[in-house]
């Protein structure tokens, strides 16, 4: 997954990522910060609170996946279609406010 920050300068490869976090900044705002090869600063925020809803909604991305439940062939003759999981390709916009 890429995550592209909220000043849509920098784009961040989450698989090079060791750690996010939140931390306040001297203007009073929260940022969510990135370590990588280098620490990036993907948004800035009014309050923590909010800060922590952002980094449930890249949770949220990361995890998500198409399922195939899977099911008997449509004709007689062919095979069965297989369950399977898919880990689709996502992008993360980091939100204005």
């Amino acid at each position: 997954m890429i995550i592209v920050s909220q000043d849509k300068t920098e784009i961040v490869n989450f698989d090079n990522v060791d750690s996010v976090w939140i931390c306040p900044d001297e203007e009073g705002r929260f940022t969510i910060e990135a370590t990588a090869d280098t620490n990036a600063t993907l948004g800035y925020y009014k309050t923590e609170e909010r800060a922590k809803e952002v980094l449930q909604e890249i949770v949220k991305k990361y995890s998500s996946y198409l399922e195939l439940k899977g099911a008997p062939a449509v004709l007689q003759g062919q095979i069965d279609i297989q369950p399977n999981i898919f880990n689709i390709p996502k992008v993360y916009e980091m939100p204005e406010k």
